[in-house]
């Protein structure tokens, strides 16, 4: 052991320092706080202390490292290779073509990512977790590092730069799938550690489309192109999804018992939807449109299936163009975030049916998949319809709404006497009421 003061220009300096030589390697330094001997040799002792302990792990990892294939039963597997491998392995629920695609691009984009930033780093086991804490951070902050975009669409190739910054709920999906192919391939790639797990998510902080209001259904009635009016014919009427709109087959529309049997796209869950009379006569004028196609809308599934976005693009664009706002700034994030859409119909479906007092269970049951805000957002209308209709059976107690109304400068009795019958009718009597009086008010 070797402390000692050092000697300076100004005299031996306050505290010692320790110097000293250990697996080859020479270390020095101050003993900071140590004026007297005693406590300089006790801080030397903990210094070497701790170089032998990161000596001992450093030569445990080369060991796990040069023998890694030997103590797990793997062997080596590219980057480049490990998606499709871990494709190969059973799953819970088998994920859809759609969705394994969507997945195959955030590995690629990981894939590209490591090769611009480590490329002498080829196989799986050689990832770290400080790679992925690096590309994770890297996505939550600029987005996704491959920003090309190129898609084909017919004989027409198209090429953006994506820009902006990904959502909370895009970064944890990209950090799940990359932490999936490491579970999947732990043993096959000889893996000692999966460097995704332990990675902190983000709060899942994200915008819910919004309902089309009845003003909006009309204009988007009125005033809709004959592409575009059958998805919103289908979508309103069964709560389907864009996808499974587009690819709906005549092979899962039973027209004799007035069912659609169709297993959705994104939870490969079987749903059965009845077919009311305005979608079944729909159907039925689409039946010889489509001749002899196993699809419903032809030319709907072949752009979807070729250029899922070419769909989304349109119905955008169609909105935009009769005033309905599609799109909001969201604090954090520089796009703005889609709230009006296709996606759309499936809050308005569960919207209305609130409104209407169609029962909860009926509507998952058609929906497939209801999440947390659409089900507050229809369980507040169905209490609110409830708590009305309740409300409505009360007496006037105080002979609020004819007295009242008898009360006022010029009323006349025929419309006080109206009032006071409408307050007493059925619901549905009243809704008749409404609506014959609409109806008489515009074609004046």
């Amino acid at each position: 052991m070797s402390v000692k003061r050092q000697s300076t220009s100004k005299g031996k300096t306050e505290f010692f320092h320790y110097r000293f030589m250990a697996h080859g390697k020479l270390y020095q330094g101050v003993c900071h706080g140590c004026t007297i001997k005693k406590d300089a040799l006790g801080y030397e002792k903990k210094v070497r202390e701790k170089v032998n302990d990161l000596s001992k792990q450093k030569t445990v990892k080369a060991l796990v490292s040069n023998f890694r294939e030997d103590m797990t039963g793997g062997s080596p597997v590219n980057i480049s290779e490990a998606f499709e491998l871990s494709l190969k392995k059973p799953r819970k629920k088998q994920p859809s073509k759609e969705l394994i695609n969507i997945k195959r691009s955030y590995w690629r984009d990981f894939i590209n990512y490591m090769e611009a930033n480590y490329p002498g780093i080829v196989k799986l086991a050689d990832i770290r977790k400080k790679h992925a804490e690096e590309y994770i951070q890297y996505i939550r902050e600029k987005g996704r590092f491959n920003k090309n975009v190129e898609f084909k669409a017919g004989r027409k190739v198209t090429a953006y730069k994506r820009t902006g910054k990904l959502s909370n709920k895009s970064c944890n999906t990209f950090q799940q799938t990359l932490s999936e192919v490491f579970e999947k391939l732990y043993e096959d790639a000889g893996l000692i550690e999966n460097p995704f797990t332990g990675i902190p998510k983000l709060n899942n902080e994200s915008e819910s489309r919004e309902a089309f209001t009845e003003r909006e259904l009309e204009k988007i009635r009125d005033n809709v192109d004959d592409f575009l009016k059958p998805i919103f014919c289908i979508g309103i009427a069964t709560a389907l999804r864009e996808g499974d709109i587009c690819t709906l087959r005549w092979n899962e529309i039973d027209l004799k018992n007035n069912v659609i049997r169709r297993e959705m796209s994104k939870t490969r869950r079987i749903v059965e939807i009845p077919i009311l009379p305005p979608l079944y006569a729909f159907l039925m004028g689409r039946k010889e449109l489509s001749k002899d196609s196993e699809y419903v809308l032809p030319d709907h599934a072949s752009m979807y299936l070729n250029n899922r976005t070419g769909i989304s693009l349109r119905v955008k664009n169609f909105l935009e163009g009769i005033g309905i706002k599609t799109t909001k700034k969201v604090k954090g994030r520089d796009r703005a975030v889609s709230i009006k859409d296709v996606h759309s119909l499936r809050h308005s479906f569960c919207y209305y049916a609130g409104v209407y007092g169609i029962p909860f269970l009926v509507v998952k049951d058609i929906v497939g998949h209801v999440s947390p805000q659409m089900t507050e957002l229809y369980q507040r209308h169905a209490d609110n319809r409830l708590k009305r209709e309740k409300l409505m059976q009360m007496p006037d107690f105080m002979g609020l709404t004819s007295n009242n109304y008898k009360s006022l400068p010029g009323a006349e009795p025929e419309r006080a006497k109206l009032i006071e019958l409408i307050h007493n009718a059925d619901i549905e009597k009243v809704k008749q009421a409404i609506n014959l009086l609409e109806g008489e008010i515009e074609n004046r």
